[in-house]
């Protein structure tokens, strides 16, 4: 038995730099970052150069598809309304907003490209605005789309007060054309020689309601109920049906505003919802870590109860949890890009292969406050030493033998520190320790049931800004996804009471470890590179050819105004989009230093 272990730790040991798979590579993605086509204050070329500099090798955008919220007058809700809306990308062009990642993204591989859309799908009002107590409830419950392949899956996504679609004709149909006839019957009444204005009020209110009850809705569902998690549940199945994947975002991140309206005060509020995680099926994954706590991913709550249900097969797939950065803008906003890491294991740094990773599991969330303490989780993998099987993060080690736990920690930096971690199977810890960094350790679980599935997964921890979630591994003796198999109640365990750490059997290390740990070998780390578009001692201009000229922050006039040009001024030319207008280009200049947009027809380029 002792030369079996030894036999093994050289083996691991003398594998290279890695998470246990050779044909992985990591992959550092910032995810859910805003943009200027929503709320977010950097266009996508300033926030890929940003990326380079904070070592990312890839984005993941996030922005928003549509911020309008409206109230109406009941039964004409649809046409006497009041609307509040905020630039968003539907409002701002989602065929503008993909030509400009994917032209990006294919021109510079430092930082791979992924479009992605935050939806509130659905909002639900309670109160009376003329007693100053209308609340729209649920305004800030979103959802991440990541992967619709084309605008026109961006321009149907299922949300309220979006873009006419067809998709529900058949839901209004019958009654639109009984007011649309009604009308017509009112109209021809008009044109008689009595009781005319009778019949023009009477088509008049017609055709308000038809235009009230039109069939090309957005979303099947009215804001004025409460219709629980049908509308997310609907937008999860139509990101389904497009091949996209779909994350559950700021669970737990209650939120109360206060909307300004010139008429009456509006009221948002969204409460904690971790509970969405059980009752609503088909979706990739959570946000399971934020710079805010995310109770959801602690041992026992609902992220353990959805994967038991995997292994018992009351659900179909295993439910993933990754790191959203949820970045707006550096100077104003409270977090910093890369500031929350998504760390893929990925085959290519190319945009398949990190959707590949990203839907697969293959994956860890890390957040920091300062670079050097930040945790990187070198190796966490389940190995059957008998065969040689192995699997990390998101994948399954089918075997009848007792798996071998590898783990192997570090900080991004050269700074040693000392870190808590949990090792947590099926929902319970069964291993605490504190650690030196860097750590490396090959350990067995004595207590495992080799009859049952089972999945481990880490927590670790510097302290509250420096922090660690990995997937889960899945262990499968051959039964994973039998129904007939019982695990443990489902129930959330409560909050204050911490389950008991079980003992387990180490084979590389204790869970101190001693005080000049195996040394780890350390991931190279380069300084990116940035490459200038012209050398400066030859710049391109663009001269302004027309009168005040406006320049927008995006390509297109629905963008707002960046700048302002004279005729005659010279513009430093960067490079041409390919979002073409009248036969023309929008081009990207600076001006004084600051990068804008302008068409193409108001500048000569030299």
């Amino acid at each position: 038995m002792g030369a079996g272990i030894l036999f093994l730790m050289l083996a691991w040991m003398a594998e290279p730099p890695g998470l246990g798979a050779e044909e992985y590579r990591k992959l550092e993605i910032a995810a859910d970052v805003k943009s200027r086509f929503s709320d977010g204050c950097s266009s996508i070329q300033e926030l890929m150069t940003q990326a380079e500099v904070r070592g990312l090798d890839g984005l993941i955008f996030g922005d928003h598809d549509r911020k309008s919220i409206q109230y109406g007058v009941p039964y004409l809700e649809r046409v006497l309304r009041i609307k509040m809306d905020s630039p968003s990308l539907l409002s701002n062009g989602a065929a503008t907003f993909l030509s400009e990642i994917n032209q990006l993204d294919q021109s510079d591989d430092t930082v791979v490209l992924v479009p992605g859309v935050e939806s509130a799908p659905f909002y639900y009002w309670q109160g009376n605005p003329l007693d100053g107590n209308l609340v729209a409830h649920n305004w800030d419950k979103h959802l991440l789309v990541v992967g619709l392949p084309s605008s026109l899956d961006y321009d149907e996504i299922p949300t309220l007060n979006s873009s006419f679609t067809t998709r529900y004709m058949k839901d209004n149909l019958f009654i639109f054309l009984i007011f649309v006839v009604s009308t017509i019957v009112g109209l021809r009444g008009f044109m008689g020689k009595s009781w005319r204005r009778t019949y023009l009020l009477f088509a008049l209110v017609m055709a308000l309601f038809a235009a009230n009850t039109h069939p090309f809705k957005s979303s099947p569902f009215d804001p004025y109920r409460d219709w629980g998690v049908e509308p997310y549940q609907h937008l999860i199945d139509y990101a389904n049906s497009k091949g996209a994947m779909v994350f559950w975002n700021h669970l737990e991140t209650p939120v109360a505003e206060k909307i300004d309206n010139s008429l009456f005060d509006v009221h948002t509020r969204t409460e904690r919802h971790p509970a969405d995680l059980l009752v609503t099926r088909g979706y990739t994954g959570f946000q399971a870590m934020n710079e805010t706590p995310v109770t959801a991913a602690d041992p026992g709550r609902e992220w353990d109860q959805v994967l038991r249900m995997y292994l018992i097969g009351a659900r179909e797939k295993p439910v993933w949890g990754y790191g959203a950065n949820d970045f707006h803008c550096e100077a104003t906003g409270p977090n910093k890009l890369g500031a929350v890491r998504t760390v893929l294991l990925a085959k290519q740094k190319n945009r398949a292969s990190v959707l590949e990773a990203l839907r697969a599991g293959r994956m860890y969330a890390v957040k920091h406050k300062q670079d050097p303490l930040r945790l990187s989780l070198d190796t966490f993998e389940l190995v059957d030493s008998a065969t040689g099987q192995r699997a990390v993060m998101g994948e399954t080690l089918k075997t009848k033998n007792s798996p071998d736990i590898g783990v192997r920690l570090s900080t991004a930096g050269a700074k040693p520190s000392r870190a808590h971690l949990r090792l947590i199977r099926n929902g319970q810890v069964v291993k605490q320790a504190v650690l030196n960094l860097p750590y490396e350790g090959v350990w067995q679980d004595p207590a495992l049931d080799l009859s049952r599935p089972a999945y481990y997964r880490l927590m670790v921890e510097i302290d509250d800004q420096h922090q660690l979630v990995s997937n889960p591994i899945f262990f499968d003796p051959g039964t994973l996804g039998q129904p007939g198999l019982a695990l443990a109640r489902l129930e959330p365990s409560p909050k204050s009471a911490p389950m008991p750490a079980a003992p387990m059997a180490s084979q590389a290390a204790p869970a101190e470890p001693q005080a000049a740990p195996p040394s780890v070998p350390k991931e190279k780390v380069t300084a990116p590179k940035i490459q200038p578009s012209k050398p400066e001692a030859t710049p391109q201009y663009a001269e302004v050819t027309a009168r005040g000229v406006r320049l927008r922050k995006g390509p297109s006039t629905k963008f707002p105004v960046a700048g302002q040009a004279k005729k005659g001024e010279r513009l430093v030319f960067v490079r041409r989009t390919k979002m073409m207008y009248k036969g023309k280009a929008w081009i990207i200049i600076k001006q004084n230093g600051n990068q804008a947009y302008v068409w193409e027809g108001l500048v000569k380029v030299q």
